[in-house]
Formats: C-alpha cells, structure tokens, sequence
C-alpha cells in the first residue's frame, strides 16, 4: 500500500477491521481511512475493534459505489484502495447466515441481513436452466445439470429452507467423493449470485483510475479463479500502452498506460502462514500503482 502519513485510504472489504486498524496505526491524525462493507454485523465490531477515531469512517455500502461515498465525505482522489474479497471467517462460521454448508442455518447468504434477494430464493423459485447457469459460471462445477435437476424435483415436493436440506439434496447426485469440493462450489455459486459479487468487482475495477492519486496503488486479495481472473485482465487492461486492434501494423490510438502492474505474478501466503491459517491457502494478492 506504501501507505503515506497524510494519505486518504480506502478499505472497501473492511468486515472485522483488521487491515483498517493496519492503516490506521501507519497514519497521522491528518491522515484519513474510509471502511465500507454490506455486513452490519461486521461493521459494528469493527467500531468496537477499531474505536471511535475521528480521521476513521465506516460506511454501510457495496464497495462499487466508492464514487458516491468519496463525493458525500467530500474526497476527490484517495492514496489507496484495498479490497480483500470473499467472505469472511464471522460470515462463514455463523450458522444464521448460511453460507456454510457444515452448519444447519436458513439459506440467506447475503452479506447484508436485508438483502433483497436470498439463496432460498434462488433455490426454490429460479429455473431449472438458471440454476444450471449459476453453478456452472459461479462455481465451475460439472455436476451443475444433475444438481439443478435434483432441486427442482424436491422442491416440487416441498421447499429447501436449509442448508442442510440443501446439502442433502445435493448428495443424492454427487459422489461421496466429490461430495465437498460441490458443495464448496454450489455454496459459493449461491452466494456470488445473491450479492452481485463479481459485477461489484467488475465495476469497481473499471473505475478506480478516476480517483486514484498519482502514485496511489489498488491492492486486491482474491480467493478463487474466478475473482483473480477478473482483477488480472483489468489490471493488463489499464497497463496497456497501445489499445489499437491487433491488426493495425502502426498505433493510432495514443492510448497511454493507467496503471504499472507491481505484481507480475500474485503474492502468495507462505507455508508458514498456510499452518497458521489454513484459511489463507487460495489468497492472491495483487497490486498496481497509478501512473
């Protein structure tokens, strides 16, 4: 982040507040952190965590209206952007929220408890072809057409209100083997559907260049293909010097480069790290920084 004294941050996945406190204790009293994150329940330990520091605000929002938030704090340009995406351990280990298969829980799966859409939703009310779609593109997983056929039969019997119902009607078509890498998969298809996850990701990606200071540096973490892919072709996407179309044996279009890509390759955790959290073992880091 090469955080600055008097810079303005942004963490826009601030959940319990450990990289805000992080920044915080590298800042000055002139220097400013922005926490934004959809859980409430998150965001309130956080404050708890964190304290009531006057250059800190915490914001209930999706981190792709950092536009809007930056306009109503009055802030122009920031130093720095830190997005650590996915779901946190609070989330996944809360039984009431239902992201994790391994606990009974209702299927909500958003990251805010006033979502306007549930997994329950999704479940028991999209179609056949829709579920197929979600769980092949959000969660990569082959069985997707056994799995959406087996929902849509139960639910015709009666509705799937948990997860553990969930999971049940998942392992009637998944081989034991297999068992756990789909519902790892259909889980997080689920959840990627209900909070608009990737779209959030796309946008914020698209424009984070408009308030990024010169010098200010973009750092992501992401936790499976899907993310990381994404954060990859926009970081090339806004390092390109030239954005003419292959064919053209001279550049026209005076396109100039956005952003030096810092990370060629992801940052990885190390073993150490992997034993010591078991959680970190997908984590890829990756940074750029505004030219």
């Amino acid at each position: 982040m090469n955080i600055k004294r008097d810079g303005i941050y942004l963490d826009g996945t601030v959940g319990l507040g450990g990289h805000a406190a992080a920044i915080l204790s590298l800042l000055s009293e002139n220097g400013t952190l922005v926490g934004i994150d959809l859980d409430e329940e998150a965001l309130t330990r956080c404050k708890e965590s964190i304290g009531a520091a006057s250059n800190c605000h915490l914001i209930s929002d999706t981190f792709s209206n950092i536009p809007s938030i930056l306009e109503t704090l009055n802030l122009d340009q920031i130093d720095g952007v830190l997005l650590d995406l996915g779901i946190s351990s609070l989330q996944l280990d809360s039984p009431k929220r239902g992201f994790s298969y391994r606990f009974n829980g209702p299927l909500h799966m958003g990251f805010s408890m006033t979502s306007s859409i549930t997994a329950n939703e999704i479940i028991n009310t999209w179609s056949e072809s829709e579920l197929r779609k979600i769980i092949k593109k959000y969660g990569e997983d082959r069985m997707a057409g056994s799995v959406a056929k087996a929902i849509v039969q139960q639910r015709s019997d009666s509705d799937i209100d948990t997860t553990t119902q969930l999971r049940r009607v998942i392992s009637t078509v998944v081989p034991p083997r297999y068992l756990n890498k789909s519902l790892s998969r259909i889980f997080q298809a689920l959840r990627i559907s209900v909070n608009s996850e990737l779209d959030a990701l796309t946008e914020v990606l698209k424009n984070f260049m408009n308030y990024l200071k010169p010098g200010g540096r973009m750092v992501t973490i992401s936790y499976h293909s899907l993310e990381d892919r994404i954060v990859k072709q926009a970081f090339r996407g806004h390092a390109k010097e030239c954005i003419c179309p292959p064919k053209l044996p001279i550049c026209q279009c005076d396109h100039k480069a956005a952003v030096q890509i810092l990370t060629p390759h992801p940052v990885v955790p190390s073993e150490e790290e992997i034993i010591e959290n078991s959680r970190s073992r997908s984590a890829k880091l990756r940074a750029v920084e505004r030219l």
